[in-house]
């Protein structure tokens, strides 16, 4: 089944709160981090597993507004467009829902964004400190891409 940007336009408007071009042909989609889940959910309902994967997961610290931006990039086939599924979280308590029982692809960018950036993927049970940082980083309990980790 070929999708394409313009037909997500349609499905993302129900959960959308902003929609932006990021850079020529990539869409932001900026929605409410309890809907990420549910977005995920509907887009295997109608189009499949087969029709978008996880590329990405980043992480921004964003420190002055006491907010961590998670960034989902989708890459939608077979046309492979990419857009961008944008959440923001509370830093004193980054949680939103794993997709990693829906998405298994997005194991490794949930495990990397929760060790470097202190995000808790809600129903990830592979989740530890020091899967990418040293134990002796992690034990002290510090998140090295926090603006304020002193790293």
């Amino acid at each position: 089944m070929v999708i394409s940007v313009s037909s997500k336009l349609d499905f993302f408007s129900k959960y959308a709160v902003k929609t932006e071009i990021i850079k020529p042909k990539r869409i932001a989609f900026t929605v409410k981090s309890e809907d990420v889940r549910h977005i995920f959910e509907e887009l295997i309902k109608q189009h499949g597993h087969g029709a978008f994967y996880v590329s990405t997961i980043a992480g921004t610290d964003l420190p002055g507004e006491n907010k961590i931006r998670l960034d989902y990039y989708v890459v939608l086939l077979p046309e492979e467009e990419t857009i961008v599924i944008r959440t923001y979280l509370d830093r004193s308590n980054p949680l939103v829902d794993s997709l990693v029982d829906i998405i298994p692809g997005v194991l490794s960018g949930e495990c990397e964004t929760h060790d470097l950036l202190g995000v808790f993927f809600k129903g990830n049970p592979f989740l530890k400190r020091g899967f990418f940082v040293a134990l002796d980083v992690a034990e002290k309990g510090i998140y090295p891409l926090r603006k304020d980790s002193g790293v």
